[in-house]
Order: structure tokens, then sequence, then C-alpha cells
């Protein structure tokens, strides 16, 4: 596995009352795990259903640890495991969403990429989104489910008429609100030079592509520029949570 330094960064932004987003950074010297959520619904269950599901990851990743290093090993995937791993967070939520009347409806979006050994996988559900950054060339590797998302494929509306849409904050996806949890789950390509960027649609729905493209290719601090992405999504409006996750191989 390529050597690999990873920095998150969480903040409530200028509108919402609470920040129901959350970030798992977890590795060690043969795996990792690195993860956004962004939650919904009424109350503090955003938040909790977020926390629920990046909490179940990483028990997972813990308590799975040697399955998934003896699966690499033996030079067999690890999707298995990790399908294994998203239904557990999916059941999570959705157990407690069922229990509690105050949590009813809850969900949450999940964007993670998971390292075991030489194989990188990238989950995703929901409109939180994943970035790279190869050879000064930014590319956008998750998909949105959004009902606006499905509207520009189908040709009913432009991408320009995006972000300006009465219904772009629809999901067509999420955990926790369906028995089963339908992830985008594929094995992906990471060279050693490659900046990932996972966030919440607090920063690109503030911040455009170009800017954040320009943002991350700085020479400065990891830190420094999450807290320069931050500060931009606010001058911009803030109106969501902002959360961004970024991770450098070496």
């Amino acid at each position: 596995m390529n050597r690999v330094q990873a920095v998150g960064i969480s903040h409530r932004g200028k509108v919402r009352p609470n920040n129901e987003d959350r970030y798992l950074i977890y590795r060690d010297e043969s795996l990792a795990v690195y993860a956004v959520a962004d939650g919904m619904g009424g109350h503090a269950a955003g938040e909790v259903a977020s926390t629920l599901a990046l909490d179940a990851v990483e028990s997972y990743w813990t308590a799975h640890r040697q399955e998934l290093l003896d699966a690499c090993a033996a030079g067999k995937t690890v999707r298995p495991l990790l399908n294994d791993m998203l239904a557990r967070a999916n059941a999570s939520v959705l157990d407690a969403g069922t229990s509690k009347e105050e949590y009813a409806g809850m969900g949450t979006t999940l964007t993670l990429l998971a390292t075991v050994c030489d194989q990188h996988w990238l989950a995703h559900i929901g409109d939180s989104r994943a970035y790279l950054l190869r050879n000064k060339n930014i590319s956008l590797i998750t998909e949105d489910h959004t009902l606006v998302s499905q509207l520009v494929r189908s040709g009913q509306i432009s991408e320009d008429e995006r972000n300006i849409h009465p219904q772009r904050n629809i999901l067509t996806r999420a955990l926790g609100t369906d028995n089963v949890a339908d992830f985008d789950l594929r094995q992906i390509v990471v060279e050693c030079g490659d900046r990932l960027l996972l966030c919440s649609d607090g920063l690109y729905g503030m911040v455009s592509d170009e800017e954040i493209q320009e943002r991350i290719m700085q020479e400065k601090e990891a830190a420094q520029i999450l807290e320069e992405l931050v500060v931009l999504a606010n001058a911009y409006g803030g109106t969501d949570n902002i959360t961004v996750v970024l991770i450098d191989t070496i």
C-alpha cells in the first residue's frame, strides 16, 4: 500500500443550526478507510444517522481486520466483506429510524474510500462526492444520486440548470431509508501522487469544481487547504454543513 496522508474538516456553515455531517479517517500500515456522511432528518436525526453509519463502518473495519487482510493476501477480492460492512451500516441507521419516533425517516449519504493492501474500493450512495486529482487534472469519480442528476442524464434539464433547480436536494438513494441500500461499489486504481477529495454538498454546492481544483493544487499543508475551502464555501453563503477529507498518496 502506498504511504498515505489524510486530513479532514467539518464545519456547521453559516445557516444551519447544527452540523449533521461526519467524517472518518481510520488507517494503519495495511488498512485504511476514509468516509464522509451527510445526514438528513428532522431535529437531530441527521447527525444521528451520519454518526451511526460511520460508527458501524469503523466497528466493522476493526472487528474484521484479519479477514480483510487474509482475503487480500490470498489474492481474493474484498468486495463481499465490503458489501457486508455497508449492509450493516445501512441496518444500523434503519433500525434506529424505525425504533424511535423522533428518528423516523432519517438517513445519510455515504462516500467512502477503502484500502486493503493493494486493493482500493470506492463506495458511494447519495450526493456527497469523491474527486480525483491526477497530473493536475481533477475528475469527479462518483455520480450524484439525486433527482436533478437523473433529469440531466435524461436531457430534461441542462447541466447549468442543475444547481438552481428547486428539487436539487432530493435524493434518489440514501443509506438507512430502505431495507437494502443500493450502493455504487467499484475497485479503482490509485497511483502514487494522486490526491483524492471526499466532500459533502456543502462544499461543491457553493464552490465550483474549478475553484476546488485551484485550491487543492496549491503547495500548502493539506490542513490549510481544507481551511481555505471552508472559508470559501462560507464566503459564498455557507448554506449547508461543509465537510471535506483530503487524501494524498505518496
